[in-house]
């Protein structure tokens, strides 16, 4: 589900799992952005011709907020982002699956980008200050994260394997566990980025060789331990 505010341009992206929760998730945006702009009251919303947008009881809850709706059948914008996203999933070792990633990671791009309306951003249109862009990293690309202390050792790995898919603030970036696919947060100051490696889920195809145990009792190595006579 794509809002997008028509003086700004600011975008806001919800990935929904079935359109039963639309109805819902909009309904919720909207007590949101009450609340974070209440100097600046909701007039109309303009919808697609989508059916769970169609309902009575919809209109009726937004009429009584004092908002018009209207049903136009635009897809310019949702079409742009998914243009965006197809070409960051290309870049990468990424499958389709994860088109959600790469949908949100694109409008996060469009909102810091100036509009043909405007010479500012989205993001300084709504909130007036200047974006910070750099923090922005490859899509897809190689990410090291520190391991946390419980689950670190003196002498083994201080940093796992991820991939960067985007970021929530400055600060804080998201990342795919590339074995399991789940997705984490870190702290973008904190970990180490290659924007020319890009990791596929579950981890490369070859086997690796496996690892070789160290034997003391070597030729070569036998002046680092010298036995006692």
């Amino acid at each position: 589900m794509v809002l997008i505010d028509a003086s700004t341009r600011w975008s806001h992206i919800c990935l929904l799992s079935t359109r039963n929760v639309a109805f819902a998730r909009l309904i919720a945006q909207i007590i949101k952005l009450r609340a974070q702009f209440p100097d600046y009251p909701i007039k109309s919303i303009r919808l697609d011709n989508a059916g769970e947008f169609t309902s009575h009881t919809f209109d009726a809850y937004c009429r009584s907020l004092g908002i018009d709706v209207e049903h136009p059948s635009s897809q310019t914008f949702i079409k742009r982002l998914q243009f965006i996203a197809r070409t960051l999933l290309l870049k990468t070792k990424l499958p389709t699956s994860a088109w959600g990633h790469a949908i949100l990671h694109a409008a996060t791009l469009v909102r810091l980008r100036p509009v043909a309306q405007h010479q500012f951003s989205p993001l300084q249109l709504a909130f007036g200050r200047q974006p910070n862009i750099s923090h922005l990293r490859v899509s897809g690309c190689a990410v090291y994260v520190p391991i946390a202390p419980p689950q670190r050792t003196k002498m083994g790995p201080q940093r796992r394997l991820g991939i960067y898919i985007g970021f929530d603030s400055p600060t804080i970036i998201r990342y795919l566990e590339p074995m399991i696919g789940e997705t984490f947060t870190a702290r973008f100051a904190n970990c180490h980025y290659d924007e020319t490696f890009f990791p596929p889920l579950g981890g490369e195809k070859t086997v690796p060789e496996e690892r070789r145990e160290l034997g003391w009792n070597i030729s070569i190595m036998s002046h680092l331990d010298p036995r006692t006579t």
